[in-house]
């Protein structure tokens, strides 16, 4: 096949072109237009990028909507409730996205204290939500988004000792560089809708250019930057595991930047959703600069994830006074149980012990009673698990389900917070 080169241009409103096109050949199973546009090298990202007002606008919108799920978090009794559910919810749909689906309870019963569980679910969806936990915890501390993306949670999934501390040293020798080729479209190379930058000088200078961009001071919409940002990183995909870094990237620039807390936006859920118009989407800024559709469409996406969230905080709220009232019993130990089991809805006696600080006594106590009102059932051992120390493994049905839901508004009351 012949090689050759191509250079993309854009619309005169942007400066520079989106990229270049460096010639491939005799990657097995490609489709063969992939293979002869080549992979694309995308340029490197500026500052003094023009965007439409209603590109700003729908990223004042996503915003403002980031502020109403801030807020809505606040009113759980614990924020730690609504984290744990949306880095499971990640970590699954990210899986989704490679084409690798499990049972949410699966998903949730990894991590139970003693329980001998059937080999079903795989373990990267553990690794995922520990990593971006991670991550998460180093933001907050003050490290760069970049060093920490690309340096420390880079190497945790691709399973590569921290030869030294995340701060110490050149950044570029810390990466765990890919070695083979990349694209965009899934595991399959024949999926593929874009062949990413090879490994060499190139790819690194990519990434050397990204990291000075993302790191540096910037009067962009935060929104719109870190659209910017997730493109050009999923474009790259430097390391292992680039796509999920690339999400990732999303809640940890809103944490750096104060917009959240804590990680309660699990951007996988809406890539996944819309997966067919993020890919697009992609292709559209680099085959034309569209960088406004993009962003516009990534706006898009966080406000409509902020908005589910909410119902989430909500439907969560609900379930809590619904219990304590079917219960007609409001005493302390039975509110810190059922508040423990929000956000853990999949559990067994040591964990909502560890969680709720009652007595082994007190909680099968009070989950026997949770039980009777069928507020909470054993799971089918033919699913999940079997027993181990006689630890019995059981769900709070009305949980679960809530959270696996995805496709709901907000409710009334909240409705004005994301007004446009």
């Amino acid at each position: 096949m012949a090689r050759y080169s191509k250079v993309c241009g854009v619309s005169t409103r942007r400066p520079g072109v989106s990229g270049h096109w460096i010639p491939a050949e005799g990657i097995e199973k490609l489709p063969p237009h992939i293979l002869q546009e080549g992979a694309f090298r995308p340029a490197p990202l500026r500052e003094d990028v023009k965007l439409e007002n209603s590109t700003n606008k729908a990223a004042a919108h996503a915003e403002r909507a980031l502020g109403g799920l801030d807020e809505a978090a606040a009113r759980l009794p614990n924020r730690g409730t609504l984290v744990r559910v949306t880095q499971l919810r990640e970590a699954s749909s990210s899986l989704d996205l490679e084409g690798l689906f499990f049972a949410l309870p699966e998903i949730m019963a990894m991590d139970l204290p003693d329980v001998d569980q059937e080999a079903r679910v795989d373990q990267r969806v553990l690794l995922l939500r520990r990593a971006d936990d991670d991550a998460a915890e180093e933001i907050r501390r003050g490290e760069g988004i970049g060093r920490t993306l690309l340096g420390r949670t880079a190497r945790t999934l691709a399973g590569v000792s921290m030869r030294e501390s995340p701060g110490d040293g050149d950044l570029m020798e810390q990466v765990p560089w890919r070695t083979a080729p990349a694209w965009l479209g899934g595991p399959r190379a024949e999926d593929a809708y874009l062949l990413s930058t090879p490994p060499g000088p190139e790819l690194r200078a990519g990434v050397a250019e990204f990291v000075t961009w993302l790191e540096a001071d910037s009067d962009l919409p935060l929104v719109a930057r870190l659209a910017l940002a997730h493109y050009q990183l999923a474009v790259l995909q430097p390391v292992l595991h680039s796509e999920h870094l690339a999400r990732l990237l999303i809640p940890l620039g809103f944490i750096r930047e104060g917009a959240l807390r804590d990680q309660s936006l699990a951007p996988s859920l809406w890539f996944s959703r819309a997966n067919e118009d993020y890919r697009r989407q992609i292709r559209a800024v680099v085959d034309r600069g569209d960088v406004d559709s993009w962003v516009t469409f990534f706006a898009d996406g966080v406000r409509r994830l902020c908005e589910s969230q909410v119902e989430l905080v909500h439907r969560l709220q609900k379930i809590r006074d619904e219990q304590l009232s079917k219960l007609n019993q409001r005493n302390d130990g039975l509110a810190r149980l059922v508040d423990a089991l929000i956000g853990n809805p999949v559990f067994n006696t040591e964990l909502a012990v560890n969680l709720s600080g009652l007595t082994v006594r007190q909680v099968h106590s009070l989950v026997k009673r949770l039980e009777q009102a069928q507020l909470v059932r054993k799971l089918d051992r033919n699913r999940l698990v079997r027993k181990k120390n006689q630890q019995v493994v059981r769900e709070v049905p009305d949980v679960v389900k809530a959270i696996g839901m995805f496709d709901h508004l907000p409710l009334r009351k909240d409705r004005n917070v994301f007004d446009t």
